[in-house]
């Protein structure tokens, strides 16, 4: 589905006051959905009263990926000390969603435009909720703000698991480990890793490989030894004496060289066995994934 960019500019000129009525700075939100969302600006206009939208696509260097940069910190310092002349506010703080099948990240930047510097950063990756990314964004622009809603931690804590020690996971690191403990591959292929899964299976199969073949050539080596050395005890004949000894000899020597080779490659299998489990675990399915995180107690400073 081709993504419908859609860029706006929330203009926060109404007076913000703290408790004992100390005037506050004003910000330019910019906001960028990736889809749209049709209550975001009616939403962010209720809530956040004394605004004015303003459509402009021309900053659209603001939507580019900002870790691509040396110095992410000062990479738009002159678009935002731009910006800040031109609307005369004294942050600009910028919001961004994507979604990606049922879940949408939130990344949030806020820039003083006095310095054109990134002064505060949140990005946050979310389960899909009721009006999820309505709420997600009135939360952040309202952290940042100083004016969050209780009723709009009330509706992202509904979401919660009341007890999430009961929670149980189908899928496991452990039960990765087992399964590549007994078969190479199947931990990473079961924790949905294919190509670690290819790499193990290929390493571990021609390692056995190998084995079997250093342990047949043992094996006939062996055989052909005892079966020359009762050729040579049991002839008269020095000319065949002499080259069934050569022959005992020889396969003596064979079968030493390919005993060692079996053991030392048996040994590389076993290891390898054992570091594909450690690795499976390692890869392993997590829950490394929160459905809701609490904000940062630390809020920037924004009083100028």
């Amino acid at each position: 589905m081709k993504k419908i960019s859609r860029y706006f500019l929330f203009l926060l000129l109404g007076v913000l006051y703290s408790n004992n009525m100390v005037l506050r700075p004003t910000f330019l939100v910019l906001n960028h959905f990736d889809r749209h969302l049709p209550n975001a600006d009616s939403s962010l206009i209720k809530n956040f009263s004394n605004s004015f939208f303003h459509f402009d696509s021309t900053i659209s260097i603001l939507f580019e990926n900002i870790d691509e940069y040396e110095n992410p910190a000062a990479s738009y310092m002159s678009t935002i000390k731009e910006l800040g002349r031109e609307h005369q506010v004294n942050f600009i703080l910028f919001n961004q969603i994507k979604h990606v099948d049922d879940r949408f990240t939130l990344e949030g930047k806020l820039f003083n435009t006095r310095s054109g510097g990134m002064i505060y950063r949140r990005k946050m990756d979310l389960t899909q909720y009721l009006n999820g990314q309505i709420n997600e964004l009135k939360m952040w622009v309202g952290n940042v703000t100083g004016r969050v809603d209780h009723d709009w931690e009330k509706t992202r804590e509904s979401i919660l698991f009341r007890d999430p020690e009961d929670i149980e996971y189908k899928k496991t690191p452990m039960g990765s480990a087992m399964r590549s403990l007994v078969a190479p591959g199947w931990g990473q292929a079961y924790s949905g890793k294919k190509v670690s899964s290819r790499v193990w299976i290929g390493t571990e199969s021609a390692l056995s490989l190998v084995v079997l073949y250093n342990f047949l050539k043992y094996d006939e080596a062996s055989k052909n030894y005892l079966t020359n050395l009762d050729l040579y005890h049991n002839t008269n004949d020095e000319k065949k004496v002499a080259e069934h000894r050569a022959a005992a000899e020889q396969n003596w020597s064979d079968h030493v060289k390919f005993s060692e080779l079996a053991i030392a490659f048996a040994g590389a299998t076993g290891t390898g066995w054992v570091a594909n489990s450690i690795h499976a675990w390692i890869v392993g399915p997590r829950p490394y994934k929160n459905i809701y995180k609490k904000w940062d107690p630390q809020k920037p400073d924004t009083t100028g």
